[in-house]
């Protein structure tokens, strides 16, 4: 068994935000998956988050997600960071944590918080 990377998860994200196929994403997400933004209140259920990630750039054409780097990589959960760009806007980082299922196949949760490089 080979259990997922923080990089190997962040490629699922970006096929299924850059050219719509969420089928990795898909696989990774375990069914009662839960997205969290830890700046606000709230989450995403796994349909929507991929009805989200296949449709960002229907909204916002020029969003894409970059420069991966894996800070943590453990039995029971992933840390990394990667960049936002859109047009109109200053480029961003997003720090992730992703807590994966006991047989390290699946993500069950992923948390993000999103900010603006300084200046």
């Amino acid at each position: 068994m080979i259990s997922i990377t923080f990089i190997s998860s962040m490629k699922a994200w970006e096929n299924a935000m850059h050219s719509g196929d969420s089928s990795d994403l898909e696989e990774l997400l375990s069914d009662d998956f839960t997205w969290e933004n830890i700046a606000v209140d709230g989450s995403s259920s796994k349909d929507e988050t991929i009805k989200f990630a296949t449709g960002i750039r229907n909204e916002v054409p020029s969003f894409q997600i970059g420069n991966y780097k894996s800070l943590y990589e453990g039995d029971d959960l992933l840390v990394g960071t990667h960049s936002v760009h859109q047009d109109g806007r200053d480029e961003t980082i997003v720090l992730c944590l992703a807590n994966k299922s006991e047989d390290g196949r699946k993500i069950i949760m992923w948390r993000h918080l999103r900010a603006e490089f300084p200046k």
